[in-house]
């Protein structure tokens, strides 16, 4: 990226990214689960020939709906594969599975925790920037 960044830029451009990355997993679930995507005709709706039928129009809707969560958590998925291993434990301890805020503590001293967390931040917007323009990347500090 051109512009710089500072580390709480950073932090909650990815921690945005994260946030939604786990809403659509969560959605993507619940639309598996909740929706059959087979054609259905209710009979009653269908019924009067003055009355035009929506029910497609609504399924088409939530079929592309998922196509969107899917690609989205398969872009992020991309993104962790071209991240080194311990730049993705960072990640995924950090963002992913945040459970508690002090989860470092047992691993790094502080000066070593911010130098890792610099590093995966600067490597995770590298590899981000692949998918996204800089704008695109921007526009999630104002959102």
């Amino acid at each position: 990226m051109e512009k710089k960044l500072t580390l709480k830029q950073k932090d909650y451009i990815v921690r945005k990214i994260y946030k939604t990355y786990q809403k659509a997993q969560l959605d993507i679930l619940y639309l598996t689960q909740h929706y059959n995507y087979y054609p259905q005709v209710d009979m009653f709706k269908v019924k009067d020939s003055s009355t035009v039928y929506h029910g497609d129009e609504k399924m088409v809707q939530q079929i592309e709906r998922k196509q969107r969560l899917e690609n989205y958590v398969e872009m992020i998925h991309q993104v962790h594969t071209h991240l080194s291993h311990e730049t993705y434990d960072f990640i995924e301890h950090e963002y992913i599975n945040y459970y508690e805020s002090s989860w470092w503590m047992t691993f790094y001293s502080r000066a070593s925790y911010y130098r890792l967390k610099h590093r995966a931040l600067d490597e995770f917007m590298d590899c981000i920037s692949i998918f996204w323009s800089e704008e695109d990347i921007l526009s999630l500090l104002d959102a």
